[in-house]
């Protein structure tokens, strides 16, 4: 392989831009061995069993020693078409084609009984067409057939907190299904099309609003007048404070985004 540069560097792992000896563009992804942890085999086991054109492929896994240190280290698709978060506020019919997509992805993950738990603009990376999202890094993955490794005492659990749902902010695992990355693709597309969290009222510290989601106060009056005025209402429902009032089935939740005339 042929380093190209540097892509990025998390808590666990650093990931590179490379090329093979087809000049075909990869994303290498070494985990940190001194942060190893039972997570990384589950990130590796979610996305072995994932097929779907919006969620990253992963390529290869190998291992190989440094020092007195084994190494993982895995190869997805490189994507060159930007975050989520890099392209800014898009437009209801933007936002609308780019939630579609996803809402799929979203289906396809629950089906392997699978929650991301991490989903948000960062971590939706587009192909170079700039149009077809992909769902990545599954590093906080939870297999629901797989026994929990958040301790049980934390006060929070794994994810990102401006885009977690109250279930996670709680550390409620028992409440933790797809409709937990229900909540996170719908605060994900929130924030695109509005340029705010649903949860901020008024002017209020980040902290203030993750503690108004973890209270599991209503989303501000502002955002659900938007989501009706625009003709997204889905988005409501997707970030209702307590799961029994989400979309029950992926199935009616890609039925109530298709239904929505933006």
């Amino acid at each position: 392989m042929k380093f190209v540069g540097t892509v990025g560097e998390g808590a666990f792992k650093q990931t590179f831009h490379v090329v093979d000896s087809s000049n075909t563009a990869l994303a290498l992804k070494i985990y940190k061995a001194e942060n190893a942890s039972p997570r990384d085999h589950r990130e590796i086991d979610a996305m072995r069993k994932c097929s779907h054109k919006n969620i990253a492929k992963l390529l290869s896994v190998e291992t190989f020693k440094d020092g007195n240190q084994k190494v993982v280290a895995i190869t997805e698709e490189f994507l060159s078409g930007g975050t989520l978060t890099s392209k800014g506020q898009l437009d209801v019919k933007e936002c609308l084609s780019v939630g579609s997509q996803l809402v799929d992805a979203l289906g396809h993950i629950a089906r392997l009984n699978l929650v991301h738990r991490d989903i948000k603009p960062d971590n939706i990376i587009f192909r170079s067409d700039g149009l077809t999202p992909v769902l990545s890094d599954f590093g906080v993955v939870r297999d629901l057939a797989d026994s929990s490794i958040t301790p049980t005492w934390a006060a929070r659990g794994p994810g990102t907190p401006f885009f977690s749902a109250p279930e996670q902010l709680n550390n409620q695992k028992s409440l933790i299904d797809w409709r937990t990355d229900q909540f996170a693709l719908g605060i994900s597309l929130a924030v695109t099309v509005f340029s705010e969290h649903p949860y901020r009222n008024l002017v209020i510290t980040d902290e203030d609003l993750i503690q108004r989601v973890s209270s599991r106060l209503k989303p501000a009056v502002w955002f659900a007048e938007q989501t009706v005025a625009s003709g997204m209402s889905a988005l409501l429902k997707m970030v209702a404070p307590w799961p029994i009032d989400r979309y029950r089935k992926p199935e009616n939740l890609r039925a109530g985004w298709a239904a929505q005339r933006g």
